[in-house]
């Protein structure tokens, strides 16, 4: 279980999330995932190397280009299910709200 919340928090941090959505048409450098994330370049290089530890993202040298790619694309079906239960959640909490009214 300690093994499967460490992979979890690997996907509690908002721009984790958003460097993974830029990583979803495939592999991408540094510069390209700053442009479409808008996130600075540090905070990208960050979050790429966290992405990287975790086994989430994997690194290939190009030249003198590093380019970044998701390991394994059933991260993006996880990511999926869990937006699908968030919004789950979220409508029971407003129906019961409301039928509380």
């Amino acid at each position: 279980m300690e093994a499967l919340a460490e992979y979890f928090k690997v996907f509690s941090e908002p721009n984790r999330l958003a460097v993974l959505d830029a990583l979803r048409e495939g592999s991408l450098n540094v510069t390209a995932v700053v442009e479409r994330t808008g996130l600075s370049q540090a905070l990208v290089s960050k979050h790429l190397k966290l992405l990287t530890i975790a086994g989430v993202v994997q690194r290939r040298p190009e030249g003198s280009l590093v380019f970044y790619e998701v390991s394994d694309r059933a991260v993006f079906r996880l990511i999926s299910q869990a937006e699908k239960l968030l919004l789950a959640t979220r409508r029971q909490q407003l129906d019961a709200l409301a039928a509380s009214l």
